[in-house]
């Protein structure tokens, strides 16, 4: 009896060990969420669309309460994939599609408080200018970039102050393309900004270009007969290097998406062929979780009778570490939903889209990929690593030529909200973020007289270890020392515990079973 009793505790230790705070919910009852951020002060800002498909733009606390939001309904605006960036003072920009100039570029400033500061709109006097990629600008500059590509204007990077007010415009070309050249995604990084762009459908262009606007570096690769669209990049602290998501077929019938890994000097290192056995798969956005050891990917799979959700976990070196598929909540036969968006909050990512019985989704979704209601579904895909090409012509920098105007769309603050959680407790999340301390493990779990902590921190934040017994009683209360590693808790009888380690900002808890 004695050996059972033990059994069973340490298997619910286990699961305790691996669960972390999660949530399965929506927030209205139709519309869909495009891309989700996280803000620096605490929260998240969303893009998507309402029911009539009137572009929105809410602003949400950390328990997704809106506590600001805009819906933009004027005729101009075109349906397209809105883009959001908080600028370095907090406030933000947003991108979206206008009909002015039969197709130009729609950027609206929103204070942090969410006031709307100004509308403007990027054109050209002949020819379209639909942008895709947004930024904000480097550390110091409140400003911001925006990019794309079309025949009259290819691969171009506008790069524009608080004011919106153009401060440089770039193309950047490139001689084996024989068409247009598109930028698809631009991030802020060190001194200077990475750009990740393609040209003739098969290819992977990117490059580092400097706060003014000259190239550093860049590196081609193609791959003949595929498609290649890249989507989003980010960044992997931990290699220096970046990660690439995007489209990619050959003849597979939109079977196949990617995940390209770049070290810090743009060398490919892993070409990630991603291919399910279903109908169809589609991955909408990446982001970096624990300091960039590994990425979310995040989308949709289509199985002939239904969408359901597709969220795989990759390492930084390409290996699939888990994948989950899943279906929605409601109660109709009709379970169709797909992730749009995601972003990360330290040891959670945050995913958005659409349930088409449900409306806006969202999901917090702990790293070992739990918190989806219903993930006990089979998610057939192979990972097959292709070599590309490297190619080795030079780059060159042409002069751009858009202008920009003022505008007023038209607008209203209103946006049904309608909360139903259908599984989890928002209660329990918290941004655990913070000064980006990260406690990997405590070790030996089941433990004796000592644990060992991992942790890194690197802002040298000063640490508090807090242990609490499962009724909730705080046993013992102790400041880490700088680079501590080791705890003694031969005082403590058996049992399982939760160890709390805290700065002012930051917070994360383990469970701890300890058997002498």
């Amino acid at each position: 009896m004695k050996k059972l009793s033990f059994t069973l505790l340490l298997s619910l230790c286990v699961l305790l060990i691996q669960a972390q705070s999660t949530a399965y919910l929506k927030v209205a009852n139709n519309g869909y969420f495009e891309k989700i951020e996280k803000v620096s002060s605490g929260g998240y800002i969303t893009t998507g669309f309402d029911s009539a498909y009137k572009v929105q733009v809410i602003r949400w606390d950390n328990s997704f309460n809106m506590t600001w939001k805009y819906v933009f309904n004027d005729t101009n605006i075109m349906v397209g994939s809105p883009k959001i960036v908080e600028a370095n003072d907090g406030s933000f920009y947003f991108l979206m599609g206008s009909h002015e100039y039969t197709a130009s570029t729609w950027i609206v400033k929103f204070s942090s408080a969410g006031a709307l500061v100004w509308q403007k709109i990027y054109y050209l006097t002949s020819g379209n200018m639909n942008s895709i990629a947004l930024s904000k600008a480097l550390p110091g500059d409140n400003g911001f970039l925006i990019g794309g590509g079309q025949n009259t204007l290819s691969n171009y990077i506008i790069k524009c102050a608080a004011d919106g007010t153009i401060e440089w415009q770039n193309q950047y070309l490139y001689p084996l393309s024989t068409g247009v050249i598109t930028c698809y995604s631009i991030i802020a990084d060190g001194t200077g900004y990475v750009v990740s762009s393609s040209y003739n459908i098969n290819s992977l262009l990117t490059m580092k270009i400097s706060a003014t606007g000259s190239i550093s570096s860049h590196s081609a690769y193609t791959y003949t007969g595929m498609q290649i669209i890249p989507s989003r990049i980010v960044k992997l602290n931990t290699t220096g290097g970046y990660a690439i998501v995007g489209g990619y077929n050959n003849t597979n019938n939109n079977k196949t998406e990617f995940v390209a890994i770049y070290n810090a000097a743009l060398s490919l290192q892993s070409f990630n062929e991603l291919t399910v056995t279903y109908n169809q798969f589609v991955l909408n956005d990446i982001t970096a979780i624990n300091n960039g050891r590994s990425m979310i990917v995040d989308g949709s799979i289509y199985d002939n009778s239904a969408f359901t959700i597709a969220m795989i976990n990759l390492s930084n070196t390409g290996s699939v570490i888990w994948k989950k598929r899943a279906y929605g909540n409601t109660t109709t036969t009709n379970k169709n939903v797909e992730f749009r968006g995601l972003t990360e909050n330290g040891i959670t990512t945050v995913h958005v889209g659409q349930g088409i019985n449900e409306g806006r989704v969202i999901a917090v979704i702990d790293s070992n990929g739990n918190g989806l209601c219903n993930n006990d579904m089979a998610f057939n895909m192979t990972n097959v690593h292709p070599t590309l090409v490297l190619q080795s012509q030079t780059m060159s920098v042409a002069t751009a030529n858009a202008m920009k105007s003022n505008v007023s769309y038209a607008y209203s603050n209103y946006a049904s909200y309608n909360k139903q959680i259908y599984c989890g407790n928002l209660l329990t999340i918290d941004d655990n973020t913070g000064n980006q301390v990260i406690v990997s493990s405590i070790y030996p779990n089941p433990a004796t007289d000592m644990v060992n902590l991992n942790i890194e921190n690197p802002d040298n934040a000063k640490l508090t270890l807090n242990i609490y017994s499962m009724t909730g009683k705080l046993i013992r209360t102790e400041m880490l020392k700088q680079n501590q590693s080791r705890i003694n808790i031969d005082d403590l009888n058996n049992g399982i515990y939760m160890f709390e380690i805290k700065s002012d900002e930051w917070r994360t808890t383990q469970k701890l079973l300890i058997n002498k």
